[in-house]
Formats: C-alpha cells, sequence, structure tokens
C-alpha cells in the first residue's frame, strides 16, 4: 500500500511538472487560455494586471481558487481523490512560479497544439493514477453526482463559460 502511495505521488508530480512546463513554455507565452482552473487563473492574471495593475502570478491564482474546491471535494466526493487532487494543484502551482516563462515560438498555432498536447500529457498521467488537476474536474465530479450526467458533459459547460469569457475580453484567437 505504501509503495502505491509512493507512485501515486511520484505520478501526481510528474503530471504536475509537465502540466505547467506546458503551460510556461507554450499558452501563456503565447496569451492561449488553457481551460479549467488554469484558464480561469490566466484570465484573472490577465484581468488584474491589465486593470487593476496588481501582478498574481497564474500559479498563485491557481492554488486559490482550488481552495474551496478542495474543501467541497473533501466533504462530497472522496477524500483520497481529493488530497491527492489538492497535491497536484500544490505542484502545479509551484512549477508555474520557479518555471520561466519563456516564449518558443512566435506561431500561435504552434503554442496551442505544443501546449495543449503536452498539457494533456501532464493530466492525463495524473489522472491515470486517481487525481485530477483540481478545480472544474473536482466541481465536474461534485455535479455528476449531484444531477445525472456524465463528468465530460459538466466540464464542457464550465469550460465553455471560460473560453467565452477570454474570447469576449481579449479575442477569440486567443481564447479557442
Amino acid at each position: 500500500m505504501v509503495l502505491n502511495n509512493v507512485k501515486k505521488l511520484i505520478a501526481v508530480i510528474i503530471g504536475s511538472f509537465i502540466f505547467a512546463a506546458s503551460m510556461n513554455f507554450f499558452l501563456i507565452p503565447a496569451g492561449v487560455y488553457s481551460s479549467g482552473f488554469a484558464g480561469l487563473s490566466q484570465l484573472l492574471a490577465r484581468l488584474f494586471r491589465d486593470y487593476l495593475s496588481i501582478n498574481i502570478s497564474v500559479g498563485v491564482w491557481l492554488f486559490l481558487l482550488n481552495i474551496p474546491v478542495t474543501i467541497l471535494g473533501w466533504k462530497k466526493v472522496s477524500k483520497s481523490f481529493t488530497l491527492y487532487s489538492f497535491i497536484s494543484v500544490i505542484f502545479s502551482s509551484l512549477f508555474l512560479n520557479i518555471i520561466p516563462i519563456v516564449k518558443l515560438s512566435e506561431d500561435i498555432f504552434l503554442n496551442a497544439v505544443f501546449g495543449g498536447v503536452i498539457s494533456g500529457l501532464g493530466v492525463g498521467i495524473t489522472l491515470r493514477y486517481g487525481a485530477s488537476t483540481g478545480g472544474m474536474d473536482i466541481i465536474a465530479v461534485y455535479l455528476s453526482y449531484l444531477v445525472e450526467g456524465s463528468v465530460g458533459k459538466y466540464n464542457f459547460i464550465l469550460n465553455s463559460f471560460i473560453i467565452l469569457a477570454a474570447g469576449l475580453l481579449y479575442g477569440w484567437e486567443k481564447s479557442l
């Protein structure tokens, strides 16, 4: 059992690192929005910077947004799932703050494709070991318990709001 928990922890940390690297090398420098709380964190970081001249990093926003969701997940979903998901959030937030933001390409399409594929790999590793990257996943699981429907359906609906807000505020090319 201890070995399984260690494997799960290592997988969650690796998945978090890959996810954060994809954000800081592709999505954030290109201004391309991710989905879930990562995309919401990008949007909030930019809104606060542009309209209030307050710089709060994407990693800090990701951590802050996940605190109430973690409480909800702990009480209503699954303690183990929520614990490892919050560990993923902690490491993703940490890596988002320590990995430098580097623009590897000017091409928005390349950034979107590579950012999406690589972040999907990181998220997939985390999901494969019974955790999530927090945020929308926990809310979607909770909603699927409350009202019959798939987790994917709820994720799609919730992510649509983020994409719509980013598109309205900063342009459809970056949000889509």
